[in-house]
């Protein structure tokens, strides 16, 4: 039994009736054969329509049971394919009758040429499913699927018009439906149509089909009989088909002597386009299918699977056969047995291949064309005007526009018009997301490197001249006019900007029209003085910058006019852009009175200078570690100049850099107030004087001078609730960035 994927119910309907179903199916599949059949076998080549027709309808029953027992659908029913048909007839026709030599020698060749662009067809279609290539079709947009149905259920009109008027064009079927005789035809097939259509809107299943299919040829023949029209005179009015003698042959290894392979051969570029014409009509139909149906099918199963049925339909000079995307998506809306519904395909269309001439010089041509028009009028309704209510407008205005370029171009270049208009609409779409994601300034967003009061108080007042722009998303052409636009109304304020941070650690792409902008807005940036810079940049947007040329090669030489200064992260630039910001108000003194700075922590108390006495001088270089992590010393130091940064162990061994700290902070305060031992390592960055207060000290300040104690405590505490207060503000910054 075939692998049955989707578990979507369908309505009970009882096996004969899925036969039934299956074989009113499998006549308009006969009719769909013998319409190709005449197009490569017409004119001199129409000895080997008979048995061309019987090689196409047996390929289709042959397919639909491969499909049926190893694909991936429930209901799959396999027709052989006109996808490429309009470029693959001409050219067979052409090559084959200009064969030299007897009439077999032709119409071998014909059956040669078209039986070697299924064999071609089945191994690409057998190499693109064994490489895992079929789930490319899954890149098509919602709406380019939808309007290959649409335009699916149109082709399939035409083709019922086509039946009754034996037009091809809009304004000649026009002008036939004046005739009386193409009346009798197109009248009764678009009643019937619609009568079906309206059916199957009001009862589920499919016994309206039916019923109307009966009622039609019973109604046919009662006036008929009424009017006295007999057979002959029914084909002369063209309301049965015209069955004469239109060659017969049966397959045999002695054609193949007859076979000009040089012009096989010359067919090979015909062939090619053939084959990709078929990939790409396999794989719309079946993810169509997955789309009407509600089911999920590994594509490269179908396409092996598909792949070794054409080879043997190839083989036998077949055209392509796969899943017939209408019927299979109309048939599964109906309802019915799978394993009925197949059998009663693949019976009539086998049943077809003896006796077609008798059981189509019975059957009004009306009856095939009502059923074409009905399955294509359902499929116009589910994909166009159902999709109405369903899809934004742009998207459905896409579905409309396939559709129409269908109608105007042919299918493929509609599926180009589609995949077009679904590329700018997704670029239209993307240029209005927002590409920042969030703004900030360095009043709101501060480093990690503690700050004495007075320079906070600064940063606080001047903080908003440096904003930080948190980017997200791909930067393209379009996008990242949204930037610059930004950066635009910054310096227009008042106040004036010195810097602007931007954070690409969210920016996944991007492209040179993005580089070209940026290269512009570090020119608009630096002749407004602003020094620009950039941080987050990911190893590839760092190699697409550097070839563009917007990078500094060394972060020490000054500003190039179009080049943007890189930070290894954002931390590194805000503090570099807070020191820049300190220096213009003349807070960035190297060295400060820490004195002064112990003496506000205590509330001027005069017996700071009394602690200050007790505290010894340290000078640190580079490199030296005050501090070691899990050591169980109590010392506590008061920086003087330079500066210290905190490293805090992490369980894989390496240390991550938490805080920096400058002149006036105190460092070591948490293990002397807790007795724990030290947490991280405190390390010199920079040439560095501090002062310290031993343990030793502080043993004997508490021993012996309690005053001393409560002041030194007060101290500490002050300085520790200011520590808090900026890593408050550093986390709750952090989370909104």
């Amino acid at each position: 039994m075939p692998q049955n994927v989707a578990t979507t119910a369908l309505p009970r309907v009882s096996p004969w009736q899925s036969t039934l179903v299956g074989g009113v199916f499998a006549v308009d599949a006969v009719g769909h054969c013998l319409a190709m059949a005449s197009l490569c076998f017409g004119g001199a080549l129409a000895v080997g329509l008979g048995l061309a027709t019987a090689v196409f309808i047996f390929g289709t029953a042959f397919s639909t049971v491969i499909l049926y027992y190893f694909g991936g659908f429930r209901l799959s029913l396999a027709v052989s394919q006109d996808t490429s048909i309009s470029v693959l007839a001409p050219a067979v026709v052409l090559v084959a009758t200009g064969v030299s030599g007897p009439i077999e020698a032709q119409v071998a060749t014909a059956f040669a040429a078209i039986g070697a662009s299924a064999v071609a067809t089945g191994v690409v279609f057998w190499t693109v499913g064994r490489l895992g290539l079929g789930g490319l079709v899954r890149m098509f947009p919602y709406p380019v699927l939808a309007g290959f149905l649409a335009s699916s259920g149109y082709l399939l009109v035409n083709a019922g018009l086509y039946m009754v008027t034996d037009q091809t064009s809009l304004g000649a079927r026009a002008l036939a439906a004046a005739d009386p005789n193409v009346q009798l035809r197109l009248l009764p097939a678009l009643v019937i149509a619609v009568a079906m259509l309206i059916a199957t809107r009001i009862w589920v299943g499919a016994k309206p089909v039916l019923i109307i299919i009966f009622l039609a040829l019973v109604s046919y023949y009662l006036l008929a009989a009424i009017l006295g029209v007999d057979q002959l005179r029914a084909v002369e009015l063209g309301l049965l088909p015209k069955v004469g003698d239109s060659g017969s042959g049966t397959l045999s290894l002695a054609m193949l002597g007859l076979i000009d392979w040089a012009a096989v051969l010359h067919l090979a570029p015909t062939i090619a386009a053939v084959v990709l014409l078929n990939l790409i009509g396999v794989l719309l139909n079946t993810s169509g299918v997955e789309l009407a149906t509600g089911q999920d099918v590994d594509e490269n199963r179908e396409l092996r699977v598909i792949g070794v049925a054409n080879l043997f339909v190839g083989g036998l000079g077949g055209i392509t056969c796969f899943l017939q995307g209408g019927a299979t998506v109309v048939s599964s809306k109906l309802g019915g047995q799978s394993g009925a519904m197949i059998t009663g395909y693949v019976a009539v269309t086998l049943a077809f291949c003896l006796f077609a001439p008798m059981i189509v010089a019975i059957v009004p041509v009306f009856v095939p064309a009502a059923l074409v028009m009905f399955i294509g009028l359902s499929m116009l309704l589910d994909w166009l005007i159902g999709t109405w209510r369903r899809l934004i407008l742009i998207d459905w205005l896409i579905v409309a526009s396939i559709v129409l370029a269908t109608a105007f171009l042919g299918v493929l270049p509609a599926i180009a018009v589609g995949l077009f208009l679904s590329l700018v609409g997704f670029a239209i779409a993307s240029i209005r997301l927002p590409v920042i994601r969030h703004a900030t300034s360095v009043a709101m967003r501060r480093s990690i490197r503690d700050r004495i009061a007075p320079q906070s108080e600064v940063l606080m007042r001047e903080g908003d001249r440096v904003r930080i722009l948190f980017l997200q998303g791909p930067l393209f052409f379009g996008s990242v006019e949204q930037v610059v636009s930004r950066l635009r109304e910054m310096t227009s304020t008042p106040r004036g900007l010195s810097a602007v941070v931007l954070d690409f650690s969210a920016v996944h792409s991007f492209d040179s029209s993005a580089c070209a902008a940026l290269e512009k807005l570090a020119h608009l940036m630096r002749a407004s003085g602003i020094a620009p810079h950039v941080t987050g940049i990911s190893p590839g947007l760092n190699a697409v910058f550097k070839r563009w040329g917007l990078l500094l090669a060394d972060a020490d030489e000054l500003f190039a006019s179009h080049l943007f200064r890189h930070w290894p992260s954002l931390d590194s630039a805000i503090e570099h852009c807070e020191t820049a910001l300190l220096a213009e108000q003349h807070q960035d003194a190297q060295e400060i009175d820490i004195a002064k700075i112990i003496l506000e922590l205590g509330n001027n108390n005069p017996r700071t200078a009394d602690l200050i006495g007790r505290m010894q001088r340290y000078e640190l270089v580079p490199g030296d570690r005050l501090i070691v992590a899990s050591e169980r010393t109590h010392d506590v130091f008061f920086l003087v100049s330079g500066q210290l940064g905190v490293h805090l162990p992490t369980a894989s061994g390496h240390k991550i850099r938490v805080r920096a700290m400058g002149p006036g902070t105190i460092v070591g305060e948490i293990a002397y107030l807790t007795g724990q031992p030290r947490n991280a390592d405190v390390v010199c960055e920079e040439a560095t004087v501090v002062l310290c207060l031993t343990e030793v000290d502080i043993s004997d300040i508490e021993a012996n001078d309690r005053d001393l104690a409560a002041l030194m405590l007060a101290i500490l505490g002050r300085s520790l609730a200011a520590k808090l207060a900026q890593s408050n503000g550093i986390l709750t910054n952090l989370q909104a960035g």
